[in-house]
């Protein structure tokens, strides 16, 4: 007789107490394999329950692995391979951390830097987040266009789209293009989900482990992480003020033969800078001519609300030597995940394959609701919306800047975009250090230090309009200000 006991005043279910009692008595070896259980009718009557509960627990037990059985036959305990009736004292769990490939080790050394401080209980001004502003979002137009999506395709955006994406978002990505000055088709237009799987898809294309790639130092932390993800030996040119260092390029370049080169030439992220129409041109001219593929990160690209900026490099590119990476994900949709890229003809096949081989397709519903929504006239309207809100706040954050920093501590002078970036001479705080007394001082920024491969010898921090409207922007320059100013007069002291 199984000497169980069931509470009938228990919450549990009488099947699942069961369960874990017969489980119990397998794990500390009380039932041996081979040993054979009580016919249901009779485990009940012992029991004083219905036959189905005894019916029900001996299923579960056999989806679990504790039990066999015949139609008409004796459930009997069963044999698992590799189990052990009782955990030896002190064994340890199975460590799938020492198994990890040195890609997933590099990913998980990365993300400290990617989780972000936890929230504050006293709201900081928020000057570190870099993503569209959720409160400027077009959400009823959004909603609308999903709905009617749903309804009129009768299921078909349920279904796996192209390896390509939407065709009609394709369309207008092609047509937004080319009023960029990038002369390119629908056909040579691959959507993916955010820019990050762009990237991730133009590396695996063309990057091997240990092969060289050259990024802008700083550069995009996340781009830095995919690439030590893929084992890329990353080489960091020097930015100068007016973008990319072009002479310590074309020295890599004759050095090294890198796989690729990844720059973002329009409101760079960290510093914010926007390089002129000759730097781009010398710096197309230099991938030309030693044959190294380009890939343009144009994260930004629709954010130019101060003046004119000039045309992205893949517009000048005659060639086909450059790759144009894009997303909606800084402008409108961060949590969609939309983003393309605009390669040339040769280069489509291999990515859509690679798209095809790793995630079968993207979400068809998102990008033809998307395609909707800016095929109607609602993304040039919600774009003119922003321009005009992020315009007042970039001026918000300059008038700050020079209002409340202290002197050696010099700044970009962005024209678009939502980034700004901070050089800290004289400060002799670390920057984790600094980036903790500016929460307690309550601004959250970004410290410069994950945008290098090495942690740099002057202090800098990374500042962004995206979510804060204008008096919020001048709270948090003063703030910001009146640390680094106390920083600057008792260096290592308590500020």
């Amino acid at each position: 007789m199984l000497l169980l006991d069931l509470d009938r005043a228990a919450p549990a279910p009488l099947f699942q107490q069961l369960v874990a009692g017969i489980a119990r008595l397998v794990d500390e070896g009380s039932l041996k394999p081979g040993e054979r259980l009580p016919p249901s009718r009779t485990l009940a009557e012992d029991l004083g329950v219905h036959r189905s509960t005894v019916v029900r627990a001996y299923r579960e037990l056999r989806a679990l692995g504790y039990l066999d059985s015949r139609s008409g036959s004796y459930s009997t305990v069963r044999r698992r391979a590799g189990f052990l009736a009782v955990e030896p004292a002190g064994a340890a769990p199975f460590d799938y951390l020492a198994r990890a490939t040195p890609a997933a080790r590099a990913a998980l050394r990365d993300l400290p830097a990617d989780v972000g401080p936890p929230p504050d209980p006293r709201d900081p001004v928020d000057l570190s987040r870099l993503t569209a502003d959720p409160a400027l979002a077009p959400v009823e137009d959004l909603r609308r266009h999903l709905q009617r999506t749903l309804l009129r395709g009768r299921g078909a955006a349920l279904e796996y789209g192209s390896g390509l994406g939407d065709p009609g978002l394709r369309d207008f990505l092609a047509s937004r293009m080319r009023a960029h000055g990038i002369s390119v088709s629908p056909e040579e237009v691959l959507v993916t989900q955010g820019a990050q799987q762009g990237l991730d898809l133009v590396l695996r294309m063309l990057v091997q482990q240990g092969d060289a790639v050259v990024v802008e130092g700083p550069s995009y932390a996340k781009a830095l992480a995919l690439l030590r993800v893929h084992g890329a030996r990353v080489l960091q040119v020097p930015m100068r003020p007016d973008g990319l260092d072009l002479g310590a390029l074309e020295a890599v370049l004759r050095a090294e033969r890198p796989r690729l080169v990844y720059t973002m030439p329009t409101f760079h992220n960290p510093t914010g800078i926007t390089t002129s129409q000759a730097h781009r041109e010398r710096l197309l001219a230099l991938c030309e001519s030693f044959a190294v593929p380009l890939l343009e990160d144009g994260f930004e690209e629709e954010l130019k609300y101060l003046g004119e900026a000039p045309l992205p490099l893949k517009s000048m590119d005659a060639r086909g030597v450059a790759i144009y990476l894009g997303t909606f994900s800084k402008v409108a949709f961060p949590g969609l995940r939309l983003g393309w890229l605009a390669a040339p003809p040769s280069a489509l096949p291999p990515l859509v394959a690679l798209h095809r081989a790793c995630h079968l397709s993207g979400v068809g519903l998102i990008q033809a609701a998307v395609a909707r929504f800016c095929q109607s006239g609602g993304f040039e309207a919600y774009l003119r919306r922003i321009h005009r809100v992020y315009r007042r706040r970039m001026r918000a954050l300059m008038a700050g800047l020079e209002a409340h920093l202290p002197a050696g501590v010099r700044w970009t002078r962005p024209r678009g975009g939502f980034t700004c970036w901070l050089t800290l001479d004289g400060v002799s705080l670390a920057e984790t250090d600094l980036v903790a007394r500016l929460l307690e001082a309550g601004v959250r920024v970004t410290p410069g230090a994950p945008f290098f491969l090495e942690p740099p010898a002057t202090p800098h921090l990374r500042l962004s309009t995206a979510v804060e409207d204008e008096a919020r922007i001048a709270l948090g320059c003063r703030r910001l200000g009146e640390v680094l100013a106390a920083a600057r007069r008792a260096p290592g002291g308590p500020g």
